[in-house]
């Protein structure tokens, strides 16, 4: 399969750029693209984390000024937005402490930064932590300019939840922790989550199966979709990397009752995190970066309502770097497609784009 790159380009962020991440978008019925990230950052890890909304009424040629959505006393990640039956949107985050002291093992190379921060980590207080610490999810009118108050969610994953055919809302990500002491309270398993109320309330429906000798906290950044004979595919950023020569990996799971049971998660491809699209043809598309030379992002297509993959596309391969991807990908009126993700450039993460069509 061959694509055309149509045109591609930048979001021109602030006037003094900061560092932007882990991006979702989507297309609304009016045709606006919608995107939501977590900006306002110096890091990959760092305290200033907020969520930033943007937006492009020509189909991406041009971006509006960033619109904050959060501005919470912890870091702000990996938002995710949908459309919900009603009209309204439904924008998901969590917040991390990942920038604390004793958590900043996991990132070394960030570790020299966390000096110039440390009087933020001093000033939290423990009822703060109890208050701004876990999974949130705010509703926005069908424009994005009004937004509710933030509140909290069982489950998390990087692009959020997805509307069924029958008008509810199905969510598989982690579970939230408990507990206090996780750096993002991503609990041990993997469960699906569902809401009859546009999002007000979630009832747990069931749990993702766990391979035999695999570790599903090893396991995070879902995404889901329901294929044109009903069936809800979840896709998993795989940690377990015994079957693939030490590389992460994309698992799938799939459910023909509403989410209630799943199969057993196997493997689809190296790549990760993943993002689900249904096309207006019925195909359905998987999205996902590579964090291996050549660093870029790829895309796979379903004919068969997820049975199976296509060979990969290559949308990008000039990375400098890993620390780009979690692309996301919107069907525009024309039947073009366009897929956005973040990218490390001369040391600062920006959000990418191109418009692309099979040919």
């Amino acid at each position: 399969m061959n694509i055309e790159k149509l045109y591609d380009g930048w979001i021109k962020t602030e006037e003094t750029p900061t560092y932007h991440g882990w991006p979702s978008m989507i297309c609304t019925k009016e045709g606006e693209l919608l995107v939501v990230c977590s900006g306002n950052r110096v890091s990959h890890v760092c305290p200033y984390g907020r969520v930033f909304l943007y937006r492009s009424s020509d189909y991406g040629k041009t971006w509006s000024k960033p619109q904050y959505l959060t501005n919470g006393p912890l870091d702000d990640r990996d938002a995710g937005i949908i459309v919900d039956s009603d009209g309204s949107l439904l924008m998901n985050y969590f917040t991390s402490i990942a920038f604390s002291e004793h958590e900043l093992y996991l990132y070394p190379d960030v570790k020299p930064l966390a000096k110039t921060w440390a009087h933020i980590e001093e000033k939290i207080t423990l009822a703060e932590l109890k208050r701004e610490h876990g999974f949130f999810m705010k509703r926005g009118s069908a424009d994005g300019k009004v937004w509710s108050d933030k509140f909290r969610v069982p489950v998390n994953n990087v692009h959020g939840p997805i509307l069924l055919n029958d008008g509810s809302l199905l969510w598989v990500g982690k579970e939230l922790d408990p507990q206090f002491s996780s750096e993002s309270r991503m609990g041990d398993f993997m469960i699906c989550a569902r809401s009859t109320d546009h999002g007000d309330t979630w009832e747990t429906i069931s749990k993702i199966p766990v391979p035999q000798n695999q570790d599903m906290r090893k396991c995070c950044e879902v995404h889901q979709v329901q294929a044109s004979d009903g069936t809800i595919i979840a896709q998993i950023r795989n940690h377990n990397t015994e079957e693939t020569a030490g590389d992460p990996c994309t698992w799938q799971t799939e459910s023909s009752d509403g989410g209630v049971s799943w199969t057993t998660p196997h493997l689809v491809t190296y790549g990760f995190p993943p993002h689900l699209l249904k096309l207006s043809d019925g195909r359905l598309l998987m999205s996902y970066s590579y964090r291996k030379e050549p660093y870029g992002n790829r895309v796979r297509f379903s004919d068969d309502n997820g049975k199976s993959w296509s060979e990969e596309v290559i949308l990008s391969d000039d990375g400098e770097s890993w620390d780009l991807g979690y692309p996301s990908t919107a069907e525009l009126p024309d039947g073009s497609l366009i897929t956005l993700w973040y990218e490390n450039r001369n040391k600062l993460a920006q959000l990418r784009y191109v418009c692309w069509k099979t040919v």
